[in-house]
């Protein structure tokens, strides 16, 4: 029985794809569509790490973190949100910058929806914050579900035994997100509700 549900941020909750790659092109010289892809098939910190001979020295989590601020939340999305968090606990595993997350959730006044914020200040692997979470918070992996737009997130969710829905509306298509076999793949935020109610 689900308990716990866990978001990814960017690509789900706040679907920034445009601005993430323009912010992209600005810290590795030459940077492509599809290269910006890959980086998400498996870890992106680790992925990023091959491209550092092309770092322009940009302050990319900075940029991004800061734009956060400016950012609306649709109103689908805050609705479907404020739905899950009646029957379940909501919380926010990321890759990203804790405080940009922070800002964007008290300027969309989201914030009381989550128990908790994971993100890079934690740890870059989500393997890792995902064992915390389940250390923190007492849930054993089959109580959990992690919403995601990448493949690499799902893998990583795989590796630690908690299953995953993917959204196709994000950074990864529903070609490439099938390669970690999620639960389910959906294309709209508002069909999370009947998802995690057919997984109970």
């Amino acid at each position: 029985m689900i308990k716990l549900i866990m978001f990814d941020f960017d690509g789900v909750i706040d679907n920034n794809y445009e601005l993430h790659f323009d912010l992209c092109c600005k810290k590795f010289l030459n940077f492509t569509r599809e290269e910006h892809r890959k980086q998400f098939d498996g870890n992106v910190h680790i992925e990023r790490e091959k491209l550092k001979n092309r770092d322009t020295g940009f302050d990319f989590l900075k940029c991004l973190s800061d734009s956060r601020k400016e950012r609306k939340i649709r109103e689908e999305i805050k609705k479907t949100l404020i739905n899950l968090s009646k029957n379940y606990t909501l919380g926010i595993v990321s890759s990203c910058n804790e405080y940009g997350i922070k800002d964007y959730l008290e300027c969309n006044q989201i914030q009381d929806l989550f128990s908790f914020l994971y993100g890079y200040e934690t740890h870059k692997l989500k393997t890792h914050k995902f064992k915390k979470v389940l250390n923190d918070f007492n849930f054993k992996e089959d109580e959990c579900i992690f919403i995601t737009d990448t493949l690499g997130d799902i893998l990583e969710a795989n590796e630690i035994g908690i299953p995953t829905v993917a959204v196709d509306f994000g950074y990864h298509e529903r070609e490439r997100l099938e390669k970690g076999n999620p639960l389910k793949i959906i294309s709209s935020f508002n069909e999370l509700i009947d998802t995690v109610k057919n997984i109970n």
